[in-house]
């Protein structure tokens, strides 16, 4: 184990330190997800207990006094040859300690950075995925406010403009790599009531949470060290907190589906020990034309058609959908665009792109977009 790697596990909080072992030693009966985002951590914290107005471009940037925090693009691209991509690249913060403890080490932090990066290539059904766990020192990783970037190492998220809003994104893997321009299209959209995203009973099960639901995106995609120019739309998530999720949740499935009347659908669903939908459920509609409809647990009707068993984990997946939204008069069948797009890192879980069809109000209707799975 490289000496860097070391130091930094060191410094873990306990639940990254239960996604190392769940990749590197026998796997435990903890569910690291739930173990991250619920419970009570230490005092010190700040805490999310209600509304309040985003500040941009300053919401961007990190907000270290929270417990965790991510920056989540997605989005799928096309080729001028017709070759179909899907992309993840997602930077997690965690905070080690409430405050900073004295110390004269360069390596002192009180924040571990996790970094996920994957490209599925759709005609060839391939699925590349790598990790990066590092410490927010020496300039290895980091976080800056002005303008707002990420970084581990060489990959990166950089806000680079406004007016329009812009994202960079650049990161790398074994023979493949990613470098796109997102410009906004449509105002951030705030989640739940005013960006208060509630996820359990308690007033502080909770995140900040917004979106950039239909970025245009532009760049480059390399397969097997050839780049090609690709164009396409993507997503941004971005939540903060520090105790999101109630005891007894299990996991969630999440989806941001970008329609082809111009609309935008986000929905999560919450899962409950016994595997029945939480009534902290919610989600999203955004139109073509920017306006919001906030949706709740009652408005979402979903089936699961059909699962998928990983060849490599043995773990059931739901793979086909039917999302019914009777206020909004949407019928809609989910679909993975590649089968196999589980991740195999410190924590197991399904991320990929899916396709959509279906209806609005009898008119036909397709899309694309990405889903979430975890805690299966």
């Amino acid at each position: 184990m490289r000496k860097r790697h070391f130091l930094g596990l060191m410094a873990l909080p306990p639940a990254l330190w239960a996604f190392h072992r769940l990749r590197h030693g026998p796997p435990e009966p903890l569910n690291p997800l739930q173990s991250l985002l619920s419970g009570e951590a230490e005092a010190g914290f700040a805490r999310v207990l209600g509304p309040e107005p985003f500040m941009f471009p300053r919401d961007h940037a990190a907000h270290p006094d929270y417990r965790h925090e991510w920056w989540y693009f997605t989005g799928n691209l096309l080729s001028p040859e017709n070759d179909a991509f899907g992309f993840q690249l997602t930077f997690f913060r965690f905070a080690i300690a409430a405050s900073a403890r004295p110390s004269a080490s360069a390596w002192n932090t009180r924040q571990a950075m996790l970094g996920h990066f994957a490209l599925t290539d759709v005609n060839q059904r391939r699925f590349h995925a790598a990790q990066r766990l590092d410490r927010p020192a020496l300039g290895i990783a980091g976080m800056q406010d002005t303008p707002a970037r990420v970084w581990i190492r060489d990959w990166q998220a950089h806000h680079v403009a406004t007016l329009p809003e812009v994202w960079e994104l650049e990161a790398r893997g074994p023979g493949y790599g990613l470098k796109l321009a997102l410009t906004t299209t449509k105002a951030w959209v705030e989640q739940g009531q005013g960006g208060y995203s509630r996820k359990g009973p308690g007033r502080s099960n909770a995140s900040r949470y917004y979106s950039g639901t239909r970025l245009a995106a532009a760049g480059e995609v390399t397969v097997e060290g050839t780049p090609m120019r690709v164009a396409g739309l993507a997503w941004l998530d971005r939540e903060w907190g520090t105790s999101a999720l109630a005891p007894g949740t299990r996991g969630w499935d999440w989806f941001g589906l970008q329609l082809d009347d111009g609309s935008d659908l986000m929905v999560y669903l919450l899962r409950q020990e016994d595997g029945s939908p939480s009534e902290f459920s919610a989600g999203s509609h955004v139109s073509g034309t920017g306006s919001v409809v906030a949706l709740a647990a009652p408005d979402l009707a979903m089936e699961v058609l059909e699962t998928w068993t990983s060849p490599h984990s043995k773990r059931h997946y739901p793979a086909r959908w039917r999302l019914r939204i009777d206020s909004l008069g949407l019928d809609l069948r989910i679909m993975p665009r590649v089968a196999d797009q589980e991740w195999e890192g410190l924590v197991r879980y399904w991320e990929g792109c899916v396709r959509v069809e279906g209806t609005r109000a009898g008119k036909k209707l397709q899309g694309l977009g990405y889903a979430e799975l975890t805690g299966y």
